[in-house]
């Protein structure tokens, strides 16, 4: 039940906050802190979240270098979520798949 609510509590301030994201307020990208609080959350609870978000970040790299570029302004959570969805995870499970593959042909080979 706790895993719920805070599953759920993290979408309520992702979407709030990119709903606030374009709403003309006086105050510039009131709603960046809340989105990013609520992908931080959900992050750090849910894993098939992380990883959308790690393949979100290797797709589109402008996605990566914002986060980069903000990161050393944001709380705690948030850099924490910033470090474990960077992009990097997904290039070396690609170099040890390759790797992998290229023993099991050498491996059918020798016999």
């Amino acid at each position: 039940m706790r895993r719920i609510l805070i599953l759920a509590s993290g979408w309520i301030l992702a979407v709030a906050g990119f709903v606030l994201m374009f709403v003309p307020l006086p105050i510039p990208l009131i709603g960046a802190l809340p989105l990013l609080l609520g992908l931080a959350i959900l992050t750090a609870n849910s894993k098939p979240f992380r990883r959308r978000l790690q393949m979100a970040r290797h797709r589109f790299d402008w996605l990566s270098q914002a986060f980069e570029r903000f990161a050393h302004r944001m709380p705690a959570l948030v850099k924490t979520m910033i470090h474990r969805t960077h992009p990097r995870a997904i290039l070396r499970l690609a170099r040890l798949r390759a790797r992998r593959a290229g023993e099991k042909l050498r491996h059918i080979e020798r016999h």
